[in-house]
Formats: C-alpha cells, sequence, structure tokens
C-alpha cells in the first residue's frame, strides 16, 4: 500500500513538472540571450515549442546563414532552391534590429541575383552594422560563370563594417562611395591589377581597421598599393601576391601587422608618427612577420579591443610555424599601457624573434605623475617580481632592443623582471649612442647591476649597449 501511495505521488509530481514552463515565463531580452547561444537554424526552430517562443528569434541581433553548411547537415541537400526561399523568408520577417548578418554562399547566389536581393535586404531594409561575405568558390558553379558584385552595393550609411572572402573584383565598382565603412577586410580576394584596390581604398576614406588578403592577376605596371588615410588605425596585411610594394601614409596608425609579403625593404614606404621601429625586419631572402604597436593611453582604446578580439588570431596561426617579431611603444609609468602590454604579449604561443620597446616618456601626462606613479609602480613590480612572471612564464624571446631606454626605476624593474624569469633567450640590447656621455655612463652602470642578476647557470644571456 506505501508502494502504491509513492507512486501515485511520484506521477502527480511528475505531472506537475510537466505543466509548469518557466522558461517561457522569462522576459525577452533572458529569451533572446538563450537563442544567441544557439545557431540561427537552432533558435528559428524555437519558434514552435510554444507560442511564447514563436516570434521571439525575430528580434535576434545577429544572424548567419552557412549554406554549405546547411545543405551538407538537412535533408534539403537536393533542394538549393528550397534553401534560398527559405532564408529570404527568414530575413524578411526578421523584426528587430540587425547588429550583424553572415552569409556564406555559392557562386551562383550571385550569378541569379539572389545574393544581391540579400545584402540589399540587410543594409537598406535592416540597417545592418556588420556584414560578412564568403564566396564558397570550391563548390560546383554550373554556370561557370564569374559574377559581379553591383555597384554601390555596400554605401548604405548604417553599413560599418564589410568583409568579404573569396571574391574577385574585376573593378572597384561594387565599393564606390564607401565612406560610411570604419572597417573593411579583403581576405582572399582577387584583382586583376593593384589600381583596383588603390580605388577601393580611395572610395573608402573613413576606414580604421584596414585587414589584407590579396592578390593581382597581372601588375606589370609596377604600381605599389597605396594607403592613404588618416582616420586609419589599424593595417593588418595578412598577404599580398604579385604586388610590388605598399606605401602607407597614416596619421592616426597605431597597429601595423604584415605577415607575408612579396616586395623587399625598398617596396615599403611608411609615413605613420605614431609608430616608431629602427630594426630592419626583412630577413635575408624574406619578410619577417612583423607587428608594430603603439599603445594608447585612452582608458577605453577601440585598437586594443580589435586587436585582442580580432586580429591575433590569424596571426598567431601564420606564427606558429615560423618566427616572428615585434616592435611596440608604451609608457611603464601608466597601469593602463602596462596591462596592455602584458595582454599582447600572452598571446604568443612560440619564441618571439625579435621584441623592440620604444619607452615613452611623457611625464606631463596626468595619470603619470610621480607622486600615482610611484605607489603604483613600485607595488606593481614586487608583486611581478617575487610572485607573477611578466608577462607569463611561458613567453620568451630570442632578442630584446630597448630604445629611449633612461634608467628609470620603471624601466630598471622591467629589464630585471625579463632578465630574472629568463625571458630574453639571446640578447638583451640597450640603445645609448644617442645619448650625452654623461647619460651614456649612467646607463652603462645600469647594465652592469643588469648583468649581476644573473645567476652562474644563466650566463647564456648577453647584455650590450648600443
Amino acid at each position: 500500500l506505501q508502494n502504491c501511495e509513492y507512486s501515485h505521488m511520484e506521477r502527480s509530481s511528475s505531472a506537475q513538472v510537466k505543466d509548469v514552463d518557466n522558461i517561457s515565463k522569462l522576459p525577452n531580452d533572458v529569451l533572446l540571450l538563450i537563442l544567441s547561444r544557439l545557431s540561427t537554424e537552432e533558435a528559428i526552430r524555437t519558434s514552435v515549442v510554444s507560442k511564447r517562443w514563436e516570434h521571439v528569434w525575430k528580434q535576434l541581433s545577429h544572424l548567419v546563414f552557412d549554406i554549405p553548411r546547411i545543405i551538407n547537415s538537412t535533408e534539403l541537400r537536393d533542394s538549393l532552391n528550397r534553401v534560398d526561399i527559405l532564408i529570404t523568408k527568414v530575413i524578411n520577417n526578421h523584426r528587430g534590429h540587425l547588429e550583424s548578418c553572415v552569409i556564406n554562399h555559392f557562386p551562383y547566389h550571385g550569378v541569379t541575383g539572389i545574393l544581391n536581393t540579400w545584402i540589399q535586404s540587410v543594409t537598406c531594409v535592416k540597417h545592418t552594422k556588420v556584414l560578412t561575405l564568403t564566396n564558397d568558390f570550391l563548390c560546383r558553379n554550373p554556370t561557370n560563370k564569374i559574377f559581379d558584385i553591383p555597384t554601390n552595393s555596400f554605401s548604405h550609411p548604417s553599413l560599418m563594417s564589410l568583409s568579404l572572402s573569396s571574391y574577385i573584383l574585376r573593378s572597384s565598382h561594387p565599393l564606390i562611395n564607401c565612406s560610411n565603412l570604419k572597417t573593411l577586410k579583403l581576405v582572399l580576394v582577387t584583382a586583376p591589377e593593384v589600381g583596383v584596390f588603390n580605388r577601393v581604398l580611395t572610395s573608402c576614406p573613413s576606414l580604421e581597421v584596414l585587414v589584407l588578403d590579396i592578390v593581382c592577376v597581372d601588375n606589370k605596371s609596377g604600381v605599389p598599393l597605396k594607403i592613404e588615410n588618416n582616420t586609419l588605425k589599424v593595417l593588418h596585411v595578412q598577404a599580398m601576391h604579385y604586388i610590388d610594394g605598399i606605401q602607407v601614409s597614416a596619421t592616426s596608425l597605431d597597429i601595423l601587422i604584415i605577415e607575408d609579403a612579396s616586395f623587399g625593404r625598398d617596396g615599403f614606404f611608411l609615413r605613420s608618427p605614431k609608430l616608431q621601429f629602427d630594426r630592419n625586419f626583412w630577413a635575408p631572402g624574406r619578410f619577417v612577420p612583423h607587428m608594430s604597436y603603439n599603445i594608447s593611453k585612452e582608458e577605453n582604446s577601440t585598437v586594443h579591443e580589435e586587436y585582442m578580439n580580432n586580429i591575433p588570431r590569424p596571426f598567431f596561426r601564420s606564427v606558429a610555424i615560423m618566427a616572428a617579431s615585434m616592435s611596440v611603444s608604451v609608457d611603464l609609468r601608466n597601469q593602463t599601457q602596462v596591462e596592455r602590454l602584458r595582454q599582447v604579449l600572452r598571446l604568443w604561443t612560440r619564441k618571439m624573434m625579435g621584441l623592440e620597446i620604444i619607452f615613452k616618456q611623457d611625464y606631463n601626462d596626468a595619470t603619470t605623475t610621480e607622486e600615482n606613479s610611484e605607489s603604483w609602480h613600485k607595488k606593481f613590480w614586487k608583486d611581478n617580481i617575487n610572485k607573477d612572471a611578466f608577462p607569463s612564464a611561458k613567453f620568451l624571446v630570442k632578442t630584446v632592443w630597448m630604445n629611449n631606454f633612461n634608467g628609470s626605476e620603471e624601466e630598471f624593474a622591467f629589464a630585471s623582471c625579463l632578465i630574472r624569469q629568463g625571458t630574453v633567450v639571446d640578447k638583451m640590447m640597450i640603445k645609448t649612442s644617442s645619448l650625452p656621455a654623461r647619460k651614456k655612463l649612467e646607463i652603462e652602470a645600469a647594465v652592469v647591476k643588469l648583468e649581476a642578476l644573473q645567476t652562474e647557470d644563466e650566463r647564456e644571456l648577453t647584455i650590450h649597449c648600443f
């Protein structure tokens, strides 16, 4: 009897649980947060759960349409037209603010014109800020045609970020009048000659972030790629094939990354007052992947955020199999800049070939007064020397070059950390050639103290003035 009564209670309790749908009682903001963790297809399927869920997905701020994956993972693989109709329906039924949209499509979508319909819908109707387009050129193209994106496709004022991957630009027309764009990423994009890319960049005068992985089919003219933009803050050259050189004139540039270049030192021209580096990073016969970074003193730096969130991943995939180097300008009296330096160096997964430090000495900055910096930096460097490695125990560099080293307490503590922790493997080079004789003697005395920090087992590291 007791067992029967217990079984009855268990069934009643189970029925009550099934009747309670606590998730559906949550506010829309919470439900959207849940849906944002799902793929776009999975989020749309929740519309059949109940009346409450029917329209929630339509408020999603991010949509991703990966057509090759949809075709390969569903019963729709033999019905491409049906997939196209469904995507069009999803875009048209979306009701909320669409922050970003990703479309990975087949070449025939461009030929039939449906791709342009989607572009116009998400930009002109939905006012999407971030658009990512990928042409799956490896897929069979039954028409065997190269499609052209129509003129002014990306000039809507709401569109601020555009990424194009695996396209052929036969002209600059698709990217004409794009003063609205703040970010432009051209990945595996081919053009007949470098003039096409030059005209594209001229048509985007408001760019702050530019990522290039580009190819010229025929560039016998010897014309270099020209980037003249005083709003540009980040330039990332992933690859440039069959392009004879690059000329960069950008007064606001804070980050320059060059992974692969088909030109030599004579083909590189840079006019950017914020970026300083003295080392010649063109090794015999090729360019060593290199990054230059002027760490901003702004508390909220969009440049640093862009670097940390987006740039390191492809860059560090490439340097994982080859040597790379970095130049960085930093104020060691500024806590924000020091922490950013630590974050940047922590991303390196193998030994760095060369690290060039250009010390900023802006002692007039309100955040670097002697009183504030003394209390902060003493505690910071004491903690790092005795407890936590700077930037991390895994970071190693073959050679460190130090410019503007004046022997200050912060600079000496920084150099001491690198030596004590074994961060520098071969050489630490300190520039003194531009200093007056008296100051040069002071620095050389500081170098003697740094040498004394090494144990007998660590004498492989050499410290030189140059």
